[in-house]
């Protein structure tokens, strides 16, 4: 008899033991809400990218020339900001004044020759009237008068050159911009069309990019492309890609639209430009990836609140957009933070709603 209740004891024993465990068990499963951020699957046209190098360029870059000769006698100094119209080099105006002066008076003696000429021409049409004047001398003073016309266009002509290479002698910026480079000194004698200063337009920027030929198919007019500089990422839209390629590089230039911000002319940048065909698909986040080895899967929210661990194969990552095979929906909601502390079926609060 007591044999028999010491194993009853045990096995009452065993049995509460079984109860905690069980219990012990239970909580250990009971996870609390998780704290997750969401994102709506969305339907994109995504294509994959390869990232080129390119550099920010100014649309007017311009080594400016002497239109006269001259000694240059101020010039702007590197740094300088001008606008359009604002003088950047003086040349010495003597020598011009000498030759608009002497012009001037070639206009003036012409005038006066011409007034003789129509005065004689007059005389002798009155003459002629009255038959007493010949045929010949008629003629004479009309090609005489003709003639004195004809030096003072010339010279009123040559008086208006002058007039306009004094006016030179001060050359103007054609466009508003930053002085980069003097390229001849106080003192130095110019003749025309010799370079004189380097202006450079800081306002009217593109971003130019060398690209394979091969890739040129895939690229459209108007379509933003994703311009990287260190940790700053910006779209910007393809203007155009020039239709003639190096036949040595195989190369060909797109142009990409540039805003005037805080680009500096020259700056390097990475531009992500599409080698392969778009692909209409679903696409998720980048950040809603979850890698655990070679397995990629995405948590998604079910309509109970909780994490749903799907796996997805990856089509195409184009900047912080994937495109996803199967598996996700249009309008899914999917965790893009939060997710790497997850298990399957675990109740989530969504910071985002």
């Amino acid at each position: 008899m007591r044999g028999q209740l010491t194993q009853l004891a045990r096995l009452a024993a065993f049995a509460s033991a079984l109860v905690v465990c069980g219990a012990s068990a239970q909580d250990s499963m009971a996870f609390p809400p998780a704290r997750v951020e969401v994102a709506a699957a969305e339907i994109r046209t995504l294509a994959p990218t390869a990232d080129l190098t390119g550099s920010v360029i100014s649309l007017n870059d311009s080594r400016l020339a002497s239109e006269v000769e001259g000694v240059v006698i101020w010039s702007a100094e590197v740094g300088d900001v001008v606008a359009a119209g604002d003088v950047i080099v003086r040349l010495d105006p003597r020598l011009l004044h000498v030759a608009e002066r002497r012009a001037q008076a070639t206009v003036e003696r012409l005038e006066a020759d011409l007034r003789l000429r129509e005065e004689e021409l007059r005389r002798a049409q009155d003459l002629a009237k009255t038959n007493n004047a010949s045929a010949t001398l008629l003629d004479e003073s009309l090609a005489a008068r003709d003639g004195a016309r004809a030096q003072l266009a010339d010279a009123r002509a040559m008086l208006e050159r002058a007039t306009d290479d004094l006016d030179r002698a001060a050359l103007r910026a054609p466009f508003p911009g930053h002085v980069i480079e003097r390229l001849a000194s106080l003192g130095e004698y110019v003749s025309v069309g010799e370079p004189v200063l380097r202006l450079v337009d800081t306002q009217s920027l593109e971003i130019a990019v060398p690209i394979p030929i091969d890739l040129a198919e895939f690229l459209v007019a108007g379509e933003a492309l994703a311009v990287r500089r260190g940790d700053r990422r910006e779209a910007h839209p393809l203007r155009t890609v020039v239709p003639v390629g190096d036949p040595v590089s195989r190369m060909v230039e797109a142009r990409l639209s540039a805003a005037p911000g805080d680009w500096l002319v020259g700056t390097p940048v990475t531009v992500s430009v599409p080698n392969a065909t778009a692909r209409t698909l679903v696409a998720v986040p980048r950040d809603a990836l979850v890698e655990r080895g070679s397995n990629v899967s995405v948590f998604r929210v079910t309509a109970e609140g909780t994490a749903e661990q799907l796996p997805v194969e990856v089509v195409v990552t184009v900047g912080l957009w994937v495109g996803i095979a199967e598996g996700i929906t249009a309008g899914d909601r999917v965790i893009v933070r939060g997710a790497e502390r997850l298990a399957p079926g675990q109740a989530v609060e969504v910071a985002s709603d």
